[in-house]
C-alpha cells in the first residue's frame, strides 16, 4: 500500500483530497496549525441579531472559516439555521470552498469557480448590486475585496471569527506516522499545501535520514519556499485542486516506472 501524508487540517464534513487519493493511498492528515474561536459568544450574539439576519449577503473565503461558522450555527436554533442557509447569499473563492459551503447546507453560493481569487468576487459583488454584507474572516487577512468594495461604495461589515496558530507537535506527528508506514514497501509521499506553518517541519526534514519520501507541492509559491529551503518537490500540482495533485503524483510515479524499466 502507498501512503501520502497531507500537510494540512482535515476539511469537514467531506475533504477532497482524502476522497482524490482514498482508492489508491493510505492518507494521513496532519495539521501544521491551530484554528479557534475569537470571542465566541460575542459573534452568536451577533448571529442571532437583528442586524445580521437581515443582511443580505455573507462573504467567506477560506475553509477554515466556513468550518468555525458551520460550528458557531450549530449553537442556534435550528430554524434560525435553516433561515440563514435558505435565504443568505454567500459569496465566496474557489471552487474547493464553494462545495464545503454547499455540502454544509448553504443553498445560495456565488463566486467560487467563477471568482479564483478576492479581486475577481469582489467584482461579482459590486454587478450584483448587494447592498448589505458581511464578510467572516480570520485574524489574518488580505484587504482586497474591503479595499475594492469601499472604493465601490458598498458597506461592509467584517467579523473576526477564528485565529490561527502553530502547532508545536508537529516533529512528533510526523515520527508518528513514519513510525506507522516505515515497515510498507509501498510509495511515501508528502505533500505542502502552503508555506505557513511549516517552519518546524521543513528544518526536521532538511537533516531527515530515516524513510524515504517523496515531496508534492500544490502550487509553484509553495514549491519555490520548499527549494529555497533545500528541498526540491518530486511534483508540483499544475492546479491546486485535490483531483490535479492526484493524478500529477500518479503521473510521476508513472515516470518512476518507467525510468527504472529501462536502466
Amino acid at each position: 500500500m502507498n501512503h501520502v501524508l497531507l500537510l494540512k487540517n482535515k476539511t469537514v464534513p467531506v475533504d477532497p483530497y482524502f476522497e482524490a487519493f482514498r482508492s489508491e493511498y493510505s492518507t494521513t492528515f496532519l495539521p501544521l496549525l491551530t484554528h479557534t474561536h475569537t470571542n465566541k459568544s460575542d459573534t452568536i450574539k451577533y448571529l442571532l441579531s437583528s442586524e445580521f439576519l437581515t443582511t443580505e449577503a455573507i462573504i467567506i473565503t477560506s475553509q477554515r472559516a466556513v468550518e468555525i461558522l458551520v460550528q458557531l450555527l450549530e449553537e442556534l436554533p435550528t430554524s434560525v439555521v435553516d433561515s440563514i442557509k435558505q435565504n443568505q447569499i454567500v459569496y465566496t473563492v474557489g471552487p474547493a470552498t464553494s462545495k464545503v459551503l454547499e455540502d454544509a447546507g448553504f443553498g445560495q453560493v456565488r463566486g467560487g469557480e467563477n471568482a479564483g481569487n478576492g479581486s475577481k468576487l469582489a467584482d461579482i459583488i459590486i454587478a450584483d448590486g448587494i447592498g448589505q454584507l458581511v464578510f467572516f474572516t480570520g485574524e489574518t487577512r488580505r484587504d482586497i475585496i474591503p479595499v475594492k468594495l469601499a472604493l465601490a461604495g458598498i458597506p461592509l461589515v467584517e467579523k473576526v471569527i477564528y485565529k490561527t496558530e502553530n502547532r508545536h507537535d508537529i516533529i512528533s506527528l510526523f515520527n508518528s506516522w513514519v513510525d506507522d508506514v516505515q515497515q510498507s514497501e509501498g510509495i511515501k509521499w508528502v505533500v505542502f499545501f502552503s508555506p505557513q506553518g511549516t517552519e518546524l517541519i521543513v528544518e526536521y526534514l532538511q537533516n531527515y535520514k530515516g524513510v524515504d519520501y517523496r515531496i508534492a507541492s500544490i502550487g509553484p509559491t509553495t514549491e519555490e519556499y520548499l527549494v529555497k529551503n533545500g528541498l526540491v518537490p518530486q511534483t508540483v500540482s499544475s492546479k491546486p485542486q485535490a483531483q490535479t495533485l492526484f493524478q500529477e503524483i500518479q503521473n510521476q510515479r508513472t515516470k518512476e516506472r518507467e525510468t527504472f524499466r529501462h536502466k
